[in-house]
């Protein structure tokens, strides 16, 4: 159930209201003669002192109608007053009257007293009479008058109200979406990252079995790099967003291990400035995903290796593969570029774009600043 209005949001229906309502209630309670430029001018402290106390006035039937509608929800439900069923409306009509003719009783009390203070017990006098401004005829038209604006503006008080409880509802709504959403994305990006994990240093160390007996240096520069590549996932494990230069610092070491594993059938090409690379961000580990779906979805030779191309174009960073698909493709989580694109939603509107140009696939990730 949505919660009572905030104090702020009260003096923002009210103030709704005053401009709403001010102008034809000004015209239809100001005399004739009182509707010139110079006279106006003239009435203007009056007219703010009316426009004062009739804001006070919303605010405190507001208030008191912000708690009747609460207390129906509680009777009724949440959407009692959202169904237009008869019940509904009557009870609208009936307490929209009743706080209609409070507020004109206690108007009319608040401003007579206020005059007559002003006008030290002359204002009945000067303002009510036969020869006087208000005479009783007119008196009688106003009030007649004024009571059906005053059940006009309580029905509007009152559904500006409930309009006001809807948007914050939905904005609730919204939020928790939003939440659960990143929660999700979070959660598949754990699970992706615990994937990766596990059977990269698998492949690692079985390279780094056979490789140790035959070149001790080559295998100690393996070995750091495959440090490196572990603490970087380790270290990104809890950022949601990471320089251009570190992540493509740590691609830079993950690009050696797979150099390694597939004995140079593999090459990367990086051609991004270094101011570049300083100013924009990236989510932590993406071109590794990327980089990783190239290599899992396209054949390699040493006559036909894979050539993978980082380069920046517009606000995007791309990377560009050779399309070369396996006969035999490796079965894919089908997870990795999805992934990419619910983590990116998160931070942008910009859209990730991926698909075949020629004999390349390509993939556009916005560059975050």
């Amino acid at each position: 159930m949505a919660a009572n209005l905030s104090f702020r949001q009260k003096w923002q229906v009210a103030i709704r209201l005053l401009i709403l309502y001010s102008p034809l209630m000004l015209y239809v309670n100001l005399p004739e003669s009182f509707r010139t430029p110079g006279k106006i001018v003239e009435i203007l402290p009056f007219i703010l002192l009316f426009e004062t106390v009739v804001l006070c006035f919303y605010f405190v039937c507001i208030t008191a109608t912000d708690w009747v509608q609460t207390k129906l929800h509680q009777r009724y439900g949440e959407d009692f007053l959202l169904d237009f069923n008869w019940l509904a409306l009557i009870l609208t009509m009936v307490i929209s009257l009743t706080l209609s003719l409070l507020y004109s009783k206690a108007f009319q009390w608040t401003l007579y007293t206020i005059l007559s203070f002003i006008f030290q017990g002359k204002a009945t006098q000067s303002f009510i009479g036969p020869h006087a401004l208000f005479t009783p005829e007119v008196l009688t038209y106003m009030h007649r008058t004024n009571t059906v604006f005053n059940q006009v503006i309580m029905l509007s008080a009152f559904y500006l109200i409930i309009m006001s409880r809807s948007y914050q509802q939905l904005k609730d709504v919204q939020i928790r979406a939003e939440r659960s959403e990143k929660e999700a994305a979070l959660s598949q990006f754990e699970a992706l990252k615990s994937q990766i994990s596990p059977h990269f240093l698998f492949n690692s160390l079985s390279i780094l079995t056979s490789m140790v007996h035959e070149d001790a240096d080559l295998s100690e520069k393996f070995v750091k790099q495959l440090s490196k590549v572990y603490r970087y996932i380790l270290e990104q494990r809890d950022h949601e967003l990471v320089s251009l230069e570190t992540e493509l610092e740590f691609i830079k070491a993950y690009t050696f291990l797979l150099q390694i594993r597939f004995e140079n059938k593999f090459e990367i090409l990086v051609d991004i400035s270094a101011a570049d690379q300083k100013r924009y961000q990236i989510p932590p580990l993406t071109l590794q995903l990327l980089v990783e779906n190239a290599v899992k979805h396209n054949r390699m030779s040493v006559q036909e290796p894979l050539k993978v191309h980082l380069f920046r174009e517009a606000e995007f960073l791309v990377i560009q593969n050779t399309w070369q698909p396996r006969e035999q493709p490796e079965t894919s989580t089908g997870i990795g570029l999805p992934n990419i694109i619910n983590r990116y939603a998160l931070f942008t509107d910009q859209k990730v774009l991926s698909g075949h140009q020629n004999d390349f696939f390509t993939v556009k990730i916005p560059l975050l600043s």
